[in-house]
């Protein structure tokens, strides 16, 4: 048995949604214990700040742009983390949020809610992380 149950040393983890809050906590905290973190999201701006983070705190991370729902990007972004550190071994799903089209006042009828945008948040919330290639 290991000496430290959270050392993730050799280990690889990747984040999707690792831009936003509760995704760079988590990208924090893995790279704290060791791990090489790839941190995946749509913004660039956010990635390099938290990969800069991560770095400042002595861990290792890179970030790759990558859209949840665009089986493509998830697909490319998963040949590039394992040709530079290898296959990964820890995945957390951590991409969701809502839409402006999705959200009601208070006293509104859920019914003006389109199908459309309850799609979107559904699959934003549900189905992408689904989409990462095995």
């Amino acid at each position: 048995m290991p000496s430290n149950l959270f050392d993730l040393q050799n280990e690889i983890a990747v984040v999707l949604g690792g831009t936003g809050a509760l995704g760079g906590a988590m990208a924090d905290a893995l790279a704290a214990h060791g791990a090489k973190v790839a941190v995946l999201g749509r913004s660039p701006e956010r990635g390099a700040q938290r990969v800069a983070a991560i770095q400042a705190a002595g861990g290792q991370a890179a970030f790759h742009a990558a859209d949840a729902l665009d089986r493509t990007s998830l697909a490319e972004v998963c040949s590039a983390i394992s040709d530079a550190w290898g296959a990964p071994s820890v995945l957390v799903n951590a991409a969701g949020g809502n839409r402006p089209d999705a959200t009601l006042p208070p006293g509104s009828d859920f019914c003006q809610l389109s199908s459309e945008a309850w799609n979107g948040v559904f699959d934003l919330n549900l189905v992408g992380g689904a989409l990462l290639p095995t």
